[in-house]
C-alpha cells in the first residue's frame, strides 16, 4: 500500500502536543518579559544618572536629576544667567509600564560631577504582578 500524508488522528495527535507546550511555555515567557521591562527601567534610571554626572562635568554647570510622575527628567541650570534647560526626558511608564518611587525627587550634581545630597537615595521601580526592583544612589551620585 502506497501511503502518502497523515491520517487525522496523527495531525490532532500533534495539535494537541503543540497546545500542551504552549500552555506551559507561555506564563513563562510573560514572566521573563515582565522582569524584562522592569530590568529596563532601571537600567533607564542608572543611565539617566550616569549622564547627569557627566553632563555636569562637561558643561561645568550644576545639573538636576528630577524623578517626577514616572518620568526621569535632566535639567542644567546657566551659571550666570540661571536659564533652565531641559536637556533629556524619558517617561518610565510609556516605555516601560513601571510606576517610579523615590525617597528624593531631586538629585543634584555640581560642576564637578559629585553630587550633593546628604544622604543616600533609593529609587523603587514596580510593575503589576509584584515585579520590582530598587536603585540606590549614594550621597556623592554614584550607584551602590
Amino acid at each position: 500500500m502506497d501511503r502518502r500524508g497523515f491520517s487525522l488522528i496523527e495531525l490532532l495527535i500533534v495539535i494537541v502536543i503543540i497546545g500542551a507546550v504552549a500552555s506551559i511555555a507561555f506564563p513563562m515567557i510573560r514572566k521573563g518579559m515582565e522582569a524584562r521591562r522592569v530590568d529596563g527601567a532601571r537600567i533607564a534610571i542608572t543611565t539617566m544618572n550616569a549622564k547627569a554626572r557627566a553632563l555636569a562635568v562637561q558643561r561645568s554647570r550644576v545639573v538636576r536629576l528630577i524623578l517626577s510622575s514616572n518620568s526621569v527628567y535632566l535639567v542644567t541650570l546657566h551659571p550666570v544667567t540661571g536659564a533652565v534647560d531641559t536637556v533629556d526626558r524619558r517617561s518610565l511608564y510609556d516605555a516601560y509600564g513601571v510606576t517610579v518611587t523615590s525617597t528624593r525627587d531631586t538629585l543634584v550634581y555640581d560642576p564637578r560631577g559629585l553630587g550633593l545630597q546628604n544622604s543616600a537615595t533609593t529609587i523603587t521601580v514596580t510593575r503589576p504582578g509584584g515585579y520590582a526592583d530598587t536603585v540606590a544612589i549614594a550621597p556623592l551620585g554614584g550607584v551602590q
